[in-house]
């Protein structure tokens, strides 16, 4: 019984822990942080593997802003997706 509602308290902790709260332990973050206004928005890890991180921030229900993180070559896109334009397009 004691294992179960260990197990359950901590799938709602985990659950609760956001990708904002993830997102400062990124590498790219300094970058990310730079170039919008974060705080602004919600982040959310589309995707996120050996070879590369994305991001997508949302203004409601519609993203705003694409990162991609290439890790291996430590390269990243920011792009608005309002204009498609790029906001930054560089190695760290």
């Amino acid at each position: 019984m004691k294992k179960s509602i260990f197990s359950i308290l901590a799938s709602v902790f985990l659950v609760a822990c956001s990708d904002a709260d993830t997102l400062a332990t990124y590498e790219e973050y300094g970058v990310l942080a730079e170039t919008i206004e974060i705080a602004n928005y919600e982040p959310k890890v589309e995707t996120d593997n050996d070879g590369n991180r994305v991001i997508l921030f949302y203004e409601g229900e519609r993203p705003v802003y694409k990162s991609v993180y290439v890790k291996k070559e430590r390269h990243l896109k920011v792009i608005s997706t309002n204009d498609e334009a790029m906001l930054y397009n560089d190695s760290l």
